[in-house]
């Protein structure tokens, strides 16, 4: 069955909406013919390989970021592009860009249109990529591509054969690039995968991270939605469901411009709040037929995420915004059921009960709660949500059933105390009802079954402003402090939870939570040294604490310029001589043979021969491997840093050809060589060595 909106995509766009622009472009007579402007210039980029990549890139008054939307795509690793630029009408000074760029490189071609809409352009641009071309993808005009972006996905789909694959997302505002909560799940690689086997991919709902298989888009005739606003839903939802396997990849492909002056202006508009729950009904229309069993999921997913944004919106819209929402999600609710809320967390199953009963003035006295004390805090009494200002709601909406309550548990601070063991404090409780009683915490061995109890007693600590937190009080009732003895760590990896009881289901209910650290982070809380060669690490991971004991048979202590000498495979015939590393060995072997140092971006290696004396050893890199791989891009948005370094990972090669990680000494110091080489520990206490800034700037 053909997904909503789903028409042959040469019919999208007649031959007479493509006019000729205005003067400052080039003629009718070269527009109409959709010849590249860069095929009739000196362009500076001669003609790419036959094209395997269709990007196809809408615009509309986006002067302001299209350079830096085009200069990602023209910087992409991926070389063998086809990007039509299609110029929706436009008024500012965006067509005299996007010209640029075809005169400078063959890949872009320009196309104008008068002005219809995003869904209309995106189309237009679909129904005019080259021919031939395996893969299609969409960018929009103000956002930017991290340079690999194409060739991670293209890549995936070259080893996989699935129908799409979809890529992480930075969120890019006024404060800087931050992970877009819609995916905050993606922590791994996920090849081959499907919606229905992993419901997550419901907030998957944009075109624009993605690549899809040519041929998969043309079967099912995929187009946009033309007049509407939020038109992606309607079309990447159903190829969700129409795929026989998609590959999700983890590494961020996208950086997604929220600007923030329009945020409030759509949350507002009563077009935008219509058009958001058409695109969902067509989407439950489209799985009533093609997958019945999956519409109710996906009605689920309508009320828990889609029209969240808009009921937040509520206290901000005006008469006629009120009446938008108010009537199409009736409709919305009325027409799928008492089911489609029953998964939903107890507060928003109370906002859409009002919602049904038209209690529009208590609804937004409940959101008025939300805002000063935050989203998903609700009073509980004698086991029912009770909001002030609302009256009774019948039925079981309101209920708060065994486990809904979420137990919230965080990592606040770790200190060394002087018999050598560690404190852990922070605090742990069952939010919107109370602290309950602490009763342990557990260490879950990564990848195992066994368990590990460590001491715990609640203590007293001050508030906290943490996010994860809202009730300022509840930290305060629910602290704890936590133990741990190094001395009696084996080695492994423990992800370490709390277990409550007494709160948020009777006395008698046992609630466990994952221990987290108050902020998202991945590096090490703390690093410390053990006997014989071991290592603590207090870190998160996934955002989850972790403590973990490593045992390692070498760690790096000294570092120094040398003459280079014919121990390794890297050209040292530049005379910028090498890096001689030196450290001790644990245990009684076997010990390395060499050090393989890899360059991430390019995939460059060598490696070099390792010298054992004793219980020490000794390596020597050459300089000029190190320094003479050429440059990685680093393309990123105005407003986020560009990476200051460029790393080689380095592994110790041992006889049975085992490749393990090589430690630096806590105390190691910091060495700058020639060619902005830098050799230093980094702060999970391994060897980092790194290309600076010094080298990237070219200074």
């Amino acid at each position: 069955m053909n997904p909503p909106h789903a028409v042959p995509p040469k019919a999208l766009v007649p031959p007479n909406t493509l006019v000729s622009p205005k003067p400052l472009v080039p003629t009718a007579a070269e527009t109409n013919a959709l010849v590249p402007l860069a095929a009739r210039t000196n362009a500076l980029v001669p003609t790419a390989a036959a094209p395997r990549l269709s990007v196809v890139v809408p615009v509309h008054n986006v002067a302001a970021y299209l350079e830096e939307c085009l200069a990602s795509l023209a910087a992409q690793t991926m070389g063998a592009l086809d990007v039509v630029v299609v110029d929706d009408g436009s008024s500012d000074d965006s067509p005299r860009i996007a010209q640029e760029f075809t005169r400078r490189d063959a890949r872009f071609r320009w196309l104008r249109q008068p002005h219809a809409g995003l869904s209309a352009a995106r189309n237009t641009g679909v129904a005019h990529t080259a021919p031939g071309t395996e893969y299609l993808a969409f960018a929009d005009s103000d956002d930017v591509l991290a340079p690999d972006a194409y060739a991670r996905l293209t890549s995936s789909l070259d080893a996989s054969g699935s129908d799409f694959a979809s890529g992480n997302v930075w969120r890019l505002d006024a404060w800087g690039r931050r992970q877009a909560w819609q995916y905050r799940w993606l922590t791994a690689d996920r090849p081959r995968t499907h919606i229905t086997r992993d419901p997550r991919l419901l907030t998957d709902r944009v075109a624009w991270n993605k690549v899809f298989r040519r041929s998969f888009w043309d079967r099912h005739a995929f187009s946009f939605p033309v007049g509407r606003l939020y038109e992606d839903t309607p079309v990447v939802i159903p190829a969700h469901f129409l795929a026989d396997a998609v590959d999700v990849v983890s590494e961020h492909v996208y950086y997604w411009r929220v600007r923030e002056g329009s945020i409030t202006q759509r949350r507002t508009d009563p077009q935008g709040v219509r058009d958001r729950i058409a695109g969902c009904e067509d989407v439950s229309r489209f799985l009533a037929g093609a997958l019945p069993e999956q519409r109710r999921r996906y009605d689920t997913s309508c009320l828990g995420d889609d029209f969240g944004y808009f009921l937040q919106g509520l206290p901000l819209g005006g008469p006629d915004y009120r009446e938008a929402f108010m009537t199409g999600a009736r409709a919305f609710l009325e027409r799928a059921g008492t089911d489609a809320t029953h998964c939903l967390s107890p507060d928003l199953r109370v906002k859409w009960q009002l919602v049904r009963e038209n209690r529009l003035d208590e609804l937004v006295e409940v959101l008025a709660f939300e805002q000063a004390g935050g989203v998903g805090v609700f009073p509980v009494r004698a086991g029912r949500v009770t909001y002030p200002g609302v009256g009774p709601l019948t039925g079981r909406a309101a209920r708060v059933r065994r486990g809904e309550l979420p137990v919230v548990a965080r990592l606040s601070g770790v200190q060394r105390r002087p018999d050598g063991t560690l404190r852990l404090t922070g605090f742990a409780y069952v939010r919107n009802a109370g602290p309950g009683r602490l009763l342990l915490a557990l260490g879950q061995e990564r990848g195992g079954r066994r368990l590990r109890r460590f001491p715990v007693r609640a203590i007293s600590l001050p508030p906290t402003t943490d996010n994860a937190s809202p009730e300022p009080a509840a930290p305060a009732r629910a602290g704890f402090e936590l133990t741990l003895d190094p001395a009696h760590l084996r080695d492994g990896e423990w992800l370490v939870g709390m277990v409550l009881a007494g709160a948020g289901g009777g006395a008698g209910m046992v609630r466990r939570a994952a221990l987290r650290p108050l902020e998202r982070c991945g590096d090490p809380v703390l690093v410390r040294e053990l006997p014989d060669g071991r290592r603590l690490l207090i870190g998160a991971r996934e955002g989850r604490v972790v403590v973990s004991v490593r045992r390692y048979g070498a760690v790096v202590d000294t570092h120094g310029l040398v003459d280079a000498d014919v121990d390794t495979d890297a050209d040292a015939g530049t005379g910028t001589g090498a890096v001689e590393l030196g450290g001790r060995l644990w245990g009684p072997g076997p010990h390395p043979t060499q050090l393989a140092v890899r360059h991430a971006r390019s995939g460059t290696e060598f490696a070099s021969a390792v010298r054992v004396d004793g219980g020490r050893f000794a390596v020597r890199v050459a300089l000029s491997g190190l320094t003479g791989v050429p440059r990685a891009p680093h393309v990123v948005p105005r407003g986020v840093r560009a990476p200051d370094t460029d790393r080689w990972e380095a592994r110790l090669v041992y006889p049975d050809g085992g490749r393990r990680e090589i430690p630096a000494a806590l105390d190691l110091d910091s060495g700058h060589y020639p060619g902005g080489l830098s050799v230093r520990a980094d702060a999970s206490g391994g060897l980092a060595l790194e290309l600076t800034d010094r080298r990237l700037t070219g200074s």
